[in-house]
């Protein structure tokens, strides 16, 4: 019984240290969002505002947590009348001026490795006055502790409540894609504190 014991032990060990919790800090000056809708005879692009916030979780995956937070203040067009159209009528950022992704959960089919990973995040998102769950895949590069994720994400902004800006001689879809290109570090609390 005793050998069973420590064969077990042995076995299970490995798993427990790799279940270290981690966390993973998004650089804000190398993540992008941009949003991509049709309208008639013409395809849109706006780049959202700045993106920030953290994860936690283990290189497991299950459960996770933290904040990401988007400020669409900047969100833009690159056409001024269009880009005020934009904030006062449908984003409505004098009064909604951040949406926040609030994660609960990390699915990891296998366990976070150096290259590339496929993963998905779950949580809730606060978007204009209203939260509604929400998954995001992505593909996560790990190098070292350097991260880099890409992934898209479908937005049908009409239900979420948003106003739909078509009219007569214009026709705009109901939804954006959005494409993600974040970069972070990744840490953890084993990790020896950088020297002063």
């Amino acid at each position: 019984m005793a050998r069973a014991l420590a064969v077990a032990a042995a076995l299970l060990l490995p798993a427990a240290l790799g279940a270290e919790p981690r966390s993973f800090v998004i650089d804000p000056a190398r993540t992008t969002l941009v949003a991509h809708f049709g309208a008639t005879l013409q395809r849109v692009e706006a780049r959202l505002g700045s993106a920030e916030g953290s994860l936690h979780f283990d290189d497991h995956g299950g459960t996770a947590s933290g904040d990401i937070v988007l400020d669409l203040t900047g969100a833009e067009t690159g056409v001024g009348r269009r880009d005020r159209k934009m904030h006062e009528k449908i984003l409505e950022t004098p009064r909604y001026p951040r949406a926040v992704l609030h994660l609960d959960r990390l699915d990891l089919p296998v366990p976070l490795h150096p290259g590339a990973n496929r993963l998905q995040l779950h949580g809730a998102l606060d978007f204009h006055g209203r939260t509604r769950p929400l998954a995001i895949p992505l593909v996560a590069e790990v190098v070292g502790d350097a991260v880099t994720a890409t992934g898209k994400l479908v937005v049908p902004y009409v239900e979420w409540g948003l106003r739909d800006p078509s009219y007569v001689l214009l026709r705009v879809a109901k939804s954006v894609t959005v494409d993600i290109q974040a970069a972070g570090r990744l840490s953890s609390p084993s990790a020896a504190a950088p020297s002063r």
